[in-house]
């Protein structure tokens, strides 16, 4: 099990949601946290880093840089580092959904998706590993999701996003065995989160009845004990498991487009 007592944990993402749920764990057992959000959530990231501070008497800092702007990911980790001194874990959680037809959807709504999803990740990822293989220890964590592993009809532009980290993060893990750090996936199913709201998805759907509608303490939870553990991919739920790790690679493309096409419709 991986230690992370007096570790300094960066959490983008971390003032609500999985992230927040997160922070909560590594709290717990001891960490330092260095916690990032969009500048209007910072209220709600103080607020919560004095329950942390109060509760574990954690060290806890806390940032509202948008990791969408062009130099977002850069100014947050110059930031952790001159506040904490070094970064130990990554946990990437920060990003955006939005649900509908892909031409559709508000352009600047998307481009923003993407800038958060796939950029903010690739440039954190980027920055805090050559300090952590130079160290011989770390960790990254990268929020996927069960949308990475095949064509998600209605939110097309998330599913690729999620996509991109999934497959980047299992090449530069491949890459690194054997120097101490990992880079490890978090793959939730849907999870009731402010990030469904915002992204405007239906309350109902069929592929709930598959999947689940899950409570981010617990999606949480099972991410947490996978990321101590170790395992460079985490899919939460055996069902999920098994849809998107063998049903998925199984199954050709068409197949999947059509089910996704039924499964992903909102329902009255």
């Amino acid at each position: 099990m991986y230690e992370v007592k007096g570790k300094n944990v960066l959490i983008t993402g971390a003032a609500s949601g999985i992230g927040k749920e997160l922070s909560l764990l590594f709290a717990g057992d001891g960490a330092n946290m260095i916690l990032d959000d969009m500048p209007e959530k910072m209220p709600i990231l103080d607020q919560w880093a004095g329950e942390l501070k109060s509760k574990f008497g954690a060290r806890v800092w806390t940032f509202g840089i948008n990791l969408a702007e062009e130099s977002g990911a850069e100014t947050l980790y110059r930031s952790a580092v001159e506040a904490a001194g070094k970064i130990d874990i990554l946990v990437n959680d920060a990003g955006t959904l939005a649900y509908g037809n892909f031409a559709d959807i508000d352009y600047q709504k998307q481009d923003f998706m993407v800038r958060t999803n796939v950029l903010a990740v690739f440039r954190l990822t980027r920055l805090v590993l050559p300090s952590m293989l130079k160290a011989g220890n770390g960790r990254i964590l990268n929020m996927s999701s069960c949308s990475a592993f095949q064509p998600t009809v209605y939110h097309a532009a998330y599913a690729a996003t999620k996509a991109f980290v999934q497959s980047m993060s299992e090449a530069v893990n491949a890459e690194i065995q054997g120097t101490g750090v990992k880079v490890l996936t978090f793959s939730p199913p849907y999870t009731k989160t402010p990030m469904l709201k915002d992204g405007n998805l239906p309350q109902k759907m069929f592929w709930y009845k598959i999947s689940g509608l899950w409570d981010p303490a617990v999606i949480a939870a099972i991410g947490y004990k996978s990321f101590k553990r170790g395992k460079a991919i985490c899919i939460p739920g055996a069902v999920n498991w098994f849809m998107h790790s063998i049903v998925v690679r199984l199954s050709p493309h068409s197949m999947l487009s059509a089910i996704s096409l039924r499964a992903m419709k909102g329902q009255d």
